[in-house]
């Protein structure tokens, strides 16, 4: 007899914390939280396109002579539908990102010494392209290859 009571008192005390801990997990995972901050979305990325542009070679000049070449290879990635009139612009951005370029050399601001610092130039480049054809057009600017030939 006293046998049977224990098993009974055993089974109720864990059919009782099976119930708990079901009851538990659903709440927890399977009902939502009114309280807990829904995660908001960034709005999808527009469509963009590429604009290719001729390899930009630029001589650093040292003290007293060129010292080396460097030859920058971009493509501009705009709004799909700013394409046309960037790829119209075309000479303008050239025009633009040399004048950016030789400013950098010039100034050292996109040289780690005498290598070329990638990221500098990209920044350069783009806020070169945002003050030709307007930061609505511009999404950003890929520098697909940087070669620096020593003389």
């Amino acid at each position: 007899m006293v046998k049977a009571l224990i098993v009974l008192v055993l089974g109720i005390v864990l059919l009782g914390g099976a119930s708990f801990g079901g009851w538990f997990v659903y709440q927890k995972y399977f009902t939502p939280h009114p309280e807990e901050p829904k995660k908001v979305e960034p709005p999808p990325k527009p469509p963009t396109a590429f604009v290719r542009l001729a390899p930009l070679v630029v001589p650093m000049i040292g003290p007293s002579r060129v010292e080396q070449f460097v030859t920058v290879v971009v493509a501009v990635e705009v709004i799909l539908e700013q394409q046309p009139m960037v790829q119209a612009n075309q000479p303008r951005l050239t025009d633009a990102f040399l004048t950016a370029l030789y400013g950098g050399i010039a100034d050292k601001s996109i040289l780690n010494g005498a290598l070329v610092n990638i990221p500098a130039v990209k920044a350069k480049l783009k806020e070169a392209a945002i003050k030709v054809v307007g930061k609505d057009a511009v999404y950003d600017v890929l520098v697909q290859a940087v070669t620096q030939r020593n003389l």
